[in-house]
């Protein structure tokens, strides 16, 4: 009986802990980097819409959660953000052919899967 109580107690400290790590500090963090063929496109901004599950557009001025601009190598961070599904949209200007570019990708972030480090594709505008 006295060996049952501690293993109680660690399973809900396990249990609350986890929770608490995911709500308060899920220590989430994030790199992209926006690609037009394979050359970087510095300055495009990337609009994050936290918790959606469908494609939110291109308007995104005045929807968005926040805005991220890409640095002189196309690439933006993010770090400790909600967990959940998210939406990141990238509308920059690819100075080699001088047009608007546009991409989107949707990444989930939970316990399991808390960093990622990918590519933000954009071409031009169809």
């Amino acid at each position: 009986m006295k060996f049952i109580l501690p293993l109680v107690a660690v399973f809900l400290l396990q249990i609350f802990g986890c929770s608490l790590v995911g709500e308060d500090n899920p220590r989430t963090s994030l790199s992209i980097t926006v690609r037009h063929h394979d050359r970087p496109i510095p300055g495009t901004e990337v609009y994050v819409k936290f918790f959606a599950t469908e494609f939110p557009g291109y308007e995104l001025e005045n929807v968005a959660d926040t805005t991220l601009v890409a640095d002189a190598d196309g690439q933006v961070k993010l770090n400790n953000f909600p967990l959940g599904n998210h939406w990141f949209v990238g509308i920059g200007y690819d100075e080699a052919i001088r047009e608007l570019v546009i991409g989107n990708l949707d990444l989930r972030f939970d316990l399991t899967n808390l960093q990622h480090d990918t590519i933000l594709y954009v071409s031009e505008e169809h």
